[in-house]
């Protein structure tokens, strides 16, 4: 066995050399070594191997050793060309197919007095963990009997996916209920959402949020602006922040229902063959309501190509930071034993002819990452120009049309929030513990536990914290030992009930309806409604002009 694995090592080793070294030959072109073959480089990481395992002080698997070599070969060429191991690789094929096998629950950590522990947040419509009965709110204690107090959430989520047909047992502690509840819960295909929230921020006004670019995103967008019926918005807020990228194609198809037919939505360059072309717009039919672009410093890649592309086509005004500034496309290549490498292969440029990649050379790994969405002045960027002729910047992410900084949280902002008392305080208001909130109804007793979860009803009950509620929020600070003043809630008292009313419409009606209250206090969200007058005149100067008005169109 030990042989074995040597060969498909060097197999493995060997092809990665090659292939990064197509990639990479700039890189080592100033070496005294130019001229060596790969068979010479390799005999001395086989040698060095093999010292190593024989004379380590601890005993090191060769997979680990192998693979972190793998890792920092490819970092020596750019910082996005990755190797990726069997567990790694599984979870990225999940995530660009938009679907994986489990219960349908998200999971976070809480900081709680007795340690970590995992909280359950609303299951997903019809998955298995709905038609059980689990809960948002629920505190995960036990996987399979076994305490879970110190495990990390990776681990956790590790031991609740798993084959379909399979099953998992979970002990949870639930508000109001004494004694600790068991469920038997059979895995299932659990399809990513990718686009997770499209409503009226206010009549008239559609938002969507795209969280990455997977194989669903364009179908998935679809279905949400016929939701919102589109042609009867008279603007639409499309969200793209925190979006790292994914797919080259679906960013396209993104992209595709704004961009006028044939015009250019994003090009790319590269050595190998085929890897140099246009990629334009193919359909008829186009949405033609004003639009603005949300991004920020971490907005990257394929969120970048579909921002890049609205922009230099001035159908959309871009509201934000500067995104992350990732021009450089991947190609995916399975490798042996259920590994896989993604290697830089091409370049992306806007339509206008950016090339919106940071400048990485001389720079650490972390350097890089740490300082996205900082890009050069100005005066050291190429400049391009729109189809209207407004100026553009390359070279260091997509600079929006609006600048808008995220706010930050002060000190007793961010000390609630490291904190979990607002979900905490949730938990106790949704449980009924709180008696000036028995105006607020739940769609769901807690003594139904046997029944599958209901569906959030139709019409969300109106809630508000009260000054009754709030004296009570600042009793359960207290008995939470942390040190506050009276003027520390008052100074705060918009955010604190805005983030209490966002926990309970979470737990009790699902994550949309939390995000709604969440989007109040956006500012950059509440700077794109006002920036959309500005986005109309933008619209009207580029190919697409806004459709007739029709009249039963919402006010």
């Amino acid at each position: 066995m030990k042989h074995r694995f040597a060969i498909l090592v060097t197999i493995i080793v060997l092809t990665s050399s090659l292939v990064g070294g197509f990639m990479g030959g700039s890189v080592a072109a100033g070496s005294n070594n130019a001229q060596t073959s790969p068979n010479e480089f390799l005999s001395n990481f086989t040698e060095a191997l093999d010292i190593i395992q024989k004379s380590y002080v601890d005993n090191v698997g060769a997979d680990k050793l192998v693979y972190s070599a793998i890792k920092g070969m490819l970092r020596a060429l750019d910082p996005h060309s990755s190797f990726f191991d069997p567990k790694e690789f599984a979870r990225l094929r999940e995530e660009q197919h938009s679907k994986y096998f489990g219960l349908g629950i998200r999971v976070r950590t809480l900081l709680r007095d007795r340690g970590r522990v995992v909280i359950v947040e609303p299951p997903a419509i019809g998955a298995p963990a709905q038609k059980r009965g689990l809960r948002a709110g629920d505190v995960i204690t036990k996987i399979e009997g076994e305490s879970i107090d110190d495990w990390t959430s990776d681990e956790v989520v590790s031991h609740l996916r798993g084959p379909r047909g399979t099953t998992v047992n979970i002990t949870v502690e639930r508000p109001g209920i004494r004694d600790p509840l068991q469920f038997k819960v059979e895995r299932d295909e659990i399809p990513i959402v990718t686009v997770p929230y499209a409503f009226e921020v206010k009549p008239g006004v559609g938002y969507i949020k795209i969280d990455r670019f997977s194989e669903s995103t364009a179908e998935e967008l679809r279905e949400k602006l016929k939701k919102l019926d589109e042609n009867n918005l008279s603007g639409l807020i499309l969200d793209l922040r925190d979006n790292p990228g994914g797919l080259l194609n679906q960013a396209i198809e993104v992209a595709d229902f704004f961009v006028p037919r044939g015009g250019m939505i994003v090009s790319t360059k590269g050595r190998m063959e085929g890897s140099a072309r246009p990629y334009r717009a193919p359909s008829l039919e186009k949405i033609r309501v004003p639009l603005v672009v949300l991004i920020n410093r971490h907005s990257a890649s394929a969120s970048e190509i579909v921002a890049g592309a609205l922009q230099d086509h001035d159908r959309a005004l871009i509201v934000g930071e500067t995104s992350f500034g990732k021009g450089l496309v991947q190609s995916v290549y399975n490798l042996d034993n259920d590994t896989g490498m993604a290697l830089t292969t091409a370049k992306y440029y806007t339509p206008s002819g950016r090339l919106i990649q940071r400048d990485y050379s001389g720079s650490t790994f972390e350097y890089y990452y740490i300082n996205s969405g900082t890009p050069p002045p100005d005066k050291e960027r190429e400049i391009k120009t729109t189809d209207s002729g407004r100026k553009v910047y390359g070279g260091g992410g997509i600079a929006p049309d609006v600048i808008v900084p995220m706010r930050e949280l002060n000190r007793f902002e961010a000390l609630l929030t490291s904190k979990d008392i607002f979900f905490e305080y949730a938990r106790r208001l949704t449980s009924g513990q709180v008696p000036t909130a028995s105006n607020f109804q739940l769609p769901l007793k807690n003594e139904e536990v046997s029944t599958p979860a209901a569906k959030a009803p139709k019409l969300i009950p109106k809630f508000e914290i009260t000054d009754a509620i709030l004296e009570d929020f600042k009793e359960f600070l207290r008995n939470r030992h942390l040190d506050f003043t009276n003027e520390d809630v008052q100074n705060n008292v918009d955010f604190i009930k805005r983030r209490i009313k966002q926990e309970v419409y979470t737990s009790s009606f699902g994550l949309q309806e939390g995000f709604k209250v969440a989007i109040q206090g956006d500012t950059q969200v509440l700077k794109a409604l006002e920036m959309l007058p500005e986005a109309k005149s933008l619209m009207a100067t580029g190919q697409l002009t806004p459709a007739a008005p029709n009249p039963e169109a919402k006010k």
